[in-house]
């Protein structure tokens, strides 16, 4: 591992089928995206889909619901006409961009793969293709030691 580096941390390459044309798939694909307000991108039978926004990840983090809703993905989606209808190759990747290390702290990994599973499992559904989603996510457990912290009272209520 480099001291720096600006490699993505997670990245998925999936590849479906769809009983769809290739332009149905496309435009399931762009309508779901596009009502999020997602940055869409056409380019022929590719279509890219920018999510989240690195500064507001990277000044929240992953322990702020605000900072895991801006995770910075971006969603490559490149179809083409099969015998079957459409072949469709689904590829997922971060941009957090350059940083120290690989950028394995505070759980950044984790929380970069639930939404890129997330994401892959939704545009799947869009296009009509089973994907087993992610399980969902186990409550935290208490803090070992918090019961035995004082417990401060809010000022302003008595």
């Amino acid at each position: 591992m480099g001291l720096f580096s600006s490699d993505p941390i997670v990245a998925k390459k999936e590849h479906w089928a769809s009983p769809q044309p290739p332009n149905v798939v496309l435009h399931a694909l762009t309508q779901a995206f596009s009502s999020h307000g997602e940055r869409l991108r056409h380019v022929g039978p590719r279509l890219e889909v920018r999510l989240g926004s690195r500064w507001k990840f990277t000044h929240l983090g992953p322990f702020f619901a605000q900072g895991r809703a801006n995770i910075p993905l971006v969603l490559v989606f490149v179809t083409a006409p099969s015998g079957y209808g459409t072949a469709i190759t689904a590829h997922a990747f971060d941009t957090l961009g350059f940083r120290l290390g690989d950028g394995s702290v505070f759980g950044v990994p984790e929380a970069l793969a639930w939404r890129v599973e997330e994401f892959l499992t939704y545009a799947a559904g869009v296009v009509g293709v089973h994907r087993p989603g992610p399980a969902a996510r186990p409550a935290p457990g208490p803090v070992p030691g918090a019961e035995s912290l004082p417990r401060q009272e809010p000022r302003g209520f008595q």
